[in-house]
């Protein structure tokens, strides 16, 4: 029966890929979560829409803060037509 060889210090230190992986996923989980939160306590609604968007970013994990951001920046785009569209007064 062969024995096993001493394995070294410093090789205890690398976490295997899959280790990494998870870890950067679940990173990148909680930032995309606080981004639609922060984006979330800074717009104005009503308080069945905000809850119901409250529900979706913290009930839903990757798709519920994930959408609600596109919706954000389609309604910020939106807005932002309709400004440019609307003449101001005392410009002529």
């Amino acid at each position: 029966m062969r024995t096993r060889e001493p394995v070294e210090g410093w090789r205890l230190m690398i976490p295997a890929s899959y280790d990494v992986l998870w870890t950067a996923t679940a990173v990148l989980l909680v930032a995309l979560t606080v981004a639609a939160l922060l984006v979330w306590a800074r717009r104005r609604e009503s308080a069945s829409n905000a809850l119901v968007h409250l529900a979706l970013i913290l009930l839903v994990p990757v798709l519920g803060p994930a959408s609600y951001l596109a919706g954000a920046v389609l309604d910020r785009r939106a807005a932002a037509r309709t400004a440019a569209r609307t003449p101001r007064p005392g410009r002529g």
